[in-house]
């Protein structure tokens, strides 16, 4: 691991890469969004705010279990569950754009973190996936990234949750008449739920994951086949 563990230390770090300027790609994805809005789905602040909030559930009861599962096989130097956890994730990834997210952002996250904290976790994740070992799914790789920076699982489950919908509302701000003020009210409001999330879920593990998000995978699939196309998913 990265040598200091200064509370004040971690916070930057759990900053720096949740950043949307951390240049894992993010920002060429919209989650959905995008064939929700053409389809109909979503038009205004009130159905995109039950967009974002069944991202959220989605991410938390599949992505952020597969997140933790990873951390904490890290802590337990297991590096098996690790490789596990992550294939298990990638198979609940049905849709084509979904995986394409997922192991793009995941292997940029894997070469960023390794080249700036070489440290044996992110060495070995790193061979593995460039090996084809395992796939490197992004909330395996954001595990990965937690532990070699000394960042707590609790605030790494919250950040990859303010991930998810800060990529739903930034592409937002491109694809309807929102304002950023909209946008940040609904980060905001929305913030809570992350805590209420880990408690709910955070105690699973990855043979609980499950993934069921209706709107999401119906504007998905759309998506695939849409017109619009300004973002990857």
């Amino acid at each position: 691991m990265c040598s200091d563990t200064s509370t004040l230390l971690s916070l930057f770090r759990l900053a720096w890469i949740s950043d949307s300027a951390f240049p894992v790609g993010a920002f060429s994805f919209s989650l959905g969004l995008e064939g929700a809005i053409e389809n109909g789905l979503v038009g205004d602040l009130e159905t995109l705010e039950e967009y974002t909030i069944g991202a959220l559930y989605g991410a938390a009861e599949c992505d952020g279990i597969a997140l933790l599962e990873a951390f904490r096989a890290l802590t337990n130097g297991d590096q098996q569950r690790v490789i596990d956890a992550d294939q298990r994730l990638l198979a609940f990834k049905a849709g084509e754009e979904a995986r394409e997210m997922t192991l793009r952002m995941g292997k940029r996250l894997t070469d960023l973190i390794y080249s700036i904290c070489p440290t044996p976790p992110t060495e070995r994740f790193h061979r593995l996936v460039a090996e084809g070992m395992t796939a490197g799914c992004y909330p395996t790789a954001q595990a990965v990234a937690g532990y070699a920076l000394v960042v707590g699982e609790r605030a790494l489950y919250a950040a990859h949750l303010y991930g998810v919908a800060n990529t739903i509302l930034s592409a937002a701000l491109r694809l309807m008449r929102i304002s950023h003020y909209d946008s940040q009210r609904l980060l905001y409001r929305l913030s809570p739920l992350c805590e209420e999330l880990y408690e709910q879920y955070g105690g699973l593990s990855m043979e609980d994951m499950t993934s069921f998000v209706p709107s999401m995978e119906l504007a998905a699939s759309l998506h695939e086949r849409g017109k619009s196309r300004l973002f990857m998913n």
